[in-house]
């Protein structure tokens, strides 16, 4: 059970470094080729993530082409699955607590002569 605990703590340490991840590299938006600085930059840095609902600006990032859309679209589901993961490690946890606290009193078998 220990084990089990253990392995759920470090899945939770997982989802929660991939759930923050996803959610800066939503916010801060691709690095690409700025129509308008003419170099590779982080064109929306300082949007906070505002951009994703005004497609217009996505025509700021001329290459690599549609890299908005791959961005959003992959940050999207790592943030997605970072959370049920995060979910499932804590069900897990849980389970190994009643499991070792409520494995040892419930597990013996008493038997009685009729």
């Amino acid at each position: 059970m220990l084990s089990s605990v253990l392995a759920a703590f470090i899945g939770i340490l997982g989802s929660g470094y991939c759930f923050i991840i996803s959610a800066l590299g939503l916010s801060h938006g691709p690095y690409c080729l700025s129509a308008a600085e003419q170099n590779w930059v982080y064109p929306f840095t300082n949007s906070s993530g505002g951009y994703l609902l005004e497609r217009d600006k996505w025509s700021e990032c001329r290459e690599p082409r549609n890299i908005v859309e791959w961005n959003l679209t992959l940050f999207s589901i790592l943030l997605v699955l970072g959370g049920i993961e995060l979910i499932l490690c804590s069900i897990q946890v849980i389970n190994g607590f009643l499991g070792g606290i409520c494995g040892v009193c419930c597990n013996r078998e008493e038997k009685y002569a009729c």
